[in-house]
């Protein structure tokens, strides 16, 4: 009898190991270091779970951008709005792409280095290496925050980078030496560009008025919404569990973004994020 039910447990067994093996692949997150200057290496995290998506969604981080890679994706920064809902664009059949800082800032960059021909150097040979390995996908630049200042400055410098833009809460008000995206200009009738800001955020550098005037001046789609989750605390007005950082509406505010990047209307856009 015992023999019996070991028999029945071993076949149980197999046939679950064999229903595993049948269920399609989850999405694979690869750890890339990509040579990007001379001596300098520019490390991404790759996650998606087909080989053709869509679109490959390039993602850069708020504050010093130092994510300190691993083979499991960021280690430090993993509150900021676009770290934390990296996995939403795999779910809707995109890949994620993780920006780290160069191996010559590990620890972190400023504007001085952002708005830099360096860090664009770096952008060019990412976006080089993904368009590579997904030739039929397009490619958006997406930043956050002090994020923002990388994004725009490959707008600002070549406009055909990328098949679009997005600046989530941009540090578009220049404070304490350091610029931001406040004076970006380009021209968003020839390009497509769009601003996402919260009406409620209280980060002294990316105040509302700042981001609207920003897409105003130079006719770029924008998208308002309506959060104070989270407000109130001025030592975190700028972090990433905040109005700043879409604290409680990530949902409407990600599904506006894939809106608008699969051609969707602001306006209409606008209307269900509020």
């Amino acid at each position: 009898m015992k023999r019996a039910l070991f028999a029945i447990a071993i076949v149980i067994a197999l046939l679950a190991a064999s229903s595993r093996a049948s269920e399609p692949a989850g999405p694979v997150g690869e750890l890339v270091s990509l040579p990007s200057r001379d001596g300098v290496t520019q490390g991404i995290y790759i996650e998606t779970g087909t080989g053709s998506p869509p679109w490959v969604i390039v993602l850069f981080s708020g504050g010093e951008g130092a994510l300190h890679l691993s083979a499991d994706g960021a280690t430090t920064l993993k509150g900021n709005f676009l770290i934390r809902t990296a996995r939403y664009w795999v779910r809707q059949g995109d890949a994620a792409v993780l920006v780290d800082t160069p191996s010559d800032y590990a620890n972190g960059i400023e504007d001085s280095f952002r708005l830099g021909k360096d860090s664009f150097r770096d952008t060019q040979a990412l976006v080089k290496a993904l368009r590579q390995r997904f030739p039929s996908s397009k490619v958006a630049l997406v930043g956050t925050s002090r994020g923002t200042s990388s994004v725009g400055n490959a707008l600002e410098r070549d406009p055909s980078l990328a098949d679009a833009f997005v600046l989530t809460s941009p540090v578009s008000i220049a404070q304490r030496g350091q610029a931001g995206v406040s004076g970006l200009d380009a021209d968003g009738t020839k390009v497509r560009v769009l601003v996402v800001s919260n009406q409620h955020d209280a980060c002294p550098v990316a105040l509302f008025y700042g981001a609207k005037g920003l897409a105003e001046r130079n006719h770029f789609d924008f998208i308002a919404v309506d959060s104070t989750e989270g407000g109130g605390n001025k030592a975190a007005d700028c972090g990433g569990h905040s109005p700043h950082g879409f604290l409680g509406i990530e949902a409407q505010v990600l599904g506006a973004i894939n809106g608008w990047l699969n051609g969707q209307p602001v306006a209409t856009q606008t209307q269900q994020t509020q």
